[in-house]
């Protein structure tokens, strides 16, 4: 597991951020540049300039420069003059073997003082009612608040600064593994004089939440590495392991946990005020939620299907709720649902070794125990084959990915507690196992669904929406606020919308247009798609109240109508997160998307709840 560690430094302790690093990696400027040289030994400085010259470095943007061997500059190697308290770092900044210097675009940085630039929480809380945000006005005020009249790239983009700022960072960060350089012990120092201050990069960077957000998201998702099952690795040992039943499998399962880094952000103390360095440190903490939730959500989805069971996420949920006192779990074993008429559920699983399960967590904030939930719903089919309606088998091998959704639930849930927003979300993880053999259901089947309502089986591979419908009908006996279901469901909906954007459905506008704004909060975007009465003629059929696929219709709408018919009047949201919950035909490419949407849906939802 990766993490951030913030050091409010002054001159004399600021060196804490070197002790542990193998990397110092300095952020600037052709203006900055002399300035920040100012803070190393002449000794060492000399060399830096060298190194400058042979590389022909000059602070531009996307412009990087590695300098190793300051090592060498020892103390006996500094001027005693340099120690006199004007310059109280530089005998440690001459003992860094490793130093990086990156150009940014410090328009960029400017453009932050401009009136009308949010950051992520003075939006949200701007926001007394998150559910009744007009889409189409958002559209053109978030590009208005965010945008950067100083910075050409912006105006070509036409992008808002979160999603500008985090491909910076992207670029930043792949620069620094195209010369080898890992991200597990690195650090970010401000080298401000009392002169300079305001414009170092990295204290700015600090002082808004939208640019130091998109600088650790990018760090947390380039650092993230799922160590596998080698058998040459070591087991990691790490705060996050969750403890699962003590089968053979668990010496497996324990190394793919991977122990990962930190990176250290020392900022100048003095230049922070009380109210500033909340912001900072609450910055960290979300992010640090959300890539912990991520992680996780990531490493359940690359465990293989004979590991990751059913039974084994009902284990995760089971250990969530043992983390947390404000998480509570029960889990409905095949029995339970059998009894409820779960059939349709039931059916996805039913040819196969492994017992369906549907654990159902409850996360309470503190005087919200009478207040209507937020349902969130994650489809989690542990190994998809597409049944009788066998899928190729060239790609069935991603199909472990197929309870990224329920991967989602889980995650969330844990950010949520993790930050004890105050909010009450019931998750539901919908788990089951598509597989083969004699008792599996069959093309043409009727199975009456929980809700009373009768399916004509089209397709055994259209199973995500039968085990999502019956897990919809069952929630809606807690009174909802809202549902909002999580599945990687339709091949259609990579193919309208790519690995971009979650394609959305809802059938209540004000929660569509909720969601659309917290995607583009968090640059986690879905896109909404119609729910018209035309679409539902697709499913009708002539045996059943419905067919679980369209005839000569869009995949994912027709998906989308399914579901909706199961909602009735309850809000109701649908994310197909298969373009964007892992990256189809690629090995190990789970993203942990779209938990960062819908951290920001709670988050803004929380904000009401405190007002």
């Amino acid at each position: 597991m990766i993490k951030a560690n913030l050091i409010w430094a002054n001159e004399s302790n600021k060196v804490e951020t070197l002790e542990d690093s193998d990397y110092l990696l300095i952020l600037t400027t052709p203006e900055l540049l002399a300035s920040q040289l100012f803070h190393f030994s002449s000794p060492a400085k000399t060399y830096i300039e060298q190194v400058f010259d042979d590389e022909d470095f000059a602070g531009n943007k996307g412009e990087c420069v590695f300098v190793q061997g300051l090592k060498a500059f020892k103390t006996s190697y500094i001027p005693v003059t340099e120690n006199s308290g004007k310059n109280k770092i530089s005998q440690q900044l001459a003992d860094v073997k490793r130093v990086l210097f990156y150009g940014v675009d410090f328009a960029l940085f400017e453009a932050s003082d401009a009136p009308n630039v949010p950051s992520r929480a003075s939006t949200l809380s701007k926001t007394n009612d998150p559910s009744t945000v007009n889409r189409s006005s958002y559209a053109s005020d978030s590009n208005s608040a965010f945008y950067s009249k100083s910075t050409s790239d912006l105006k070509q983009t036409n992008a808002p600064a979160f999603r500008y700022l985090e491909q910076q960072f992207d670029a930043l960060f792949k620069k620094l593994k195209s010369v080898s350089v890992t991200l597990e012990k690195l650090s970010f120092m401000a080298l401000s004089t009392a002169e300079t201050a305001s414009g170092d990069p990295v204290n700015t960077i600090a002082s808004h939440s939208q640019f130091l957000s998109a600088l650790l998201r990018s760090y947390f998702k380039h650092g993230y590495h799922f160590k596998g099952y080698k058998t040459n690795n070591t087991p990691a040992s790490c705060s996050q392991r969750r403890n699962v039943n003590n089968d053979s499998n668990n010496a497996a399962i324990d190394q793919a946990i991977d122990i990962g880094g930190t990176l250290s952000l020392a900022l100048d103390a003095k230049h922070f005020n009380t109210a500033q360095k909340r912001l900072v440190s609450h910055t960290i903490s979300y992010e640090t939620a959300l890539n912990d939730a991520m992680t996780w959500a990531k490493d359940l989805a690359h465990m293989p299907a004979n590991l990751c069971t059913p039974n084994y996420l009902a284990e995760q949920a089971q250990h969530l709720a043992q983390t947390f006192n404000t998480v509570s779990c029960d889990i409905l074993n095949e029995s339970a649902l059998k009894q409820l008429g779960m059939n349709g559920y039931l059916a996805v699983n039913a040819g196969s070794q492994f017992a369906a399960t549907m654990p159902i967590l409850r996360y309470t904030a503190k005087g919200l125990e009478n207040s209507p939930p937020v349902v969130l719903i994650g489809k989690g089919v542990t190994f998809d084959s597409g049944g009788i309606t066998l899928k190729r088998s060239p790609d069935m091998r991603h199909m472990i990915y197929d309870m990224a959704g329920a991967g989602c639930v889980l995650g969330v849930i844990q950010a949520v507690a993790t930050l004890g927003l105050n909010i009450n979300i019931i998750g539901i993880v919908a788990s089951a196992d598509n597989a083969i053999d004699g008792k599996a259901y069959r093309p043409g089947d009727i199975i009456t669904m929980h809700s009373g309502k009768t399916v004509e089986v089209m397709s055994t591979d259209a199973e995500g929406r039968m085990l999502m419908a019956d897990a919809i009908s069952y929630a809606k006996q807690f009174s909802p606020s809202v549902i909002i279901d999580i599945a990687t469901l339709t091949g259609a909906a990579i193919s309208a919308l790519g690995h971009k954007a979650t394609a959305l459905f809802s059938n209540a506008p004000a929660l569509e247009n909720a969601l659309v704004e917290a995607g583009e909060q968090a640059n986690d975007r879905c896109w909404p798609f119609p729910l018209w009465p035309e679409y539902q003629d697709a499913i009708t059929s002539q045996h059943a109240d419905m067919m679980n696929t369209g005839i000569n219709s869009p995949g994912a709408i027709s998906a989308g109508c399914f579901l909706s018919r199961f909602a009735d009047g309850t809000p109701w949201a649908h994310l197909d997160a298969a373009g964007t919950a892992f990256t189809y035909t690629k090995s190990l490419s789970a993203t942990g998307r779209p938990i960062p949407l819908l951290l920001s849906y709670l988050s803004s939802c929380a904000i009401k709840n405190n007002q």
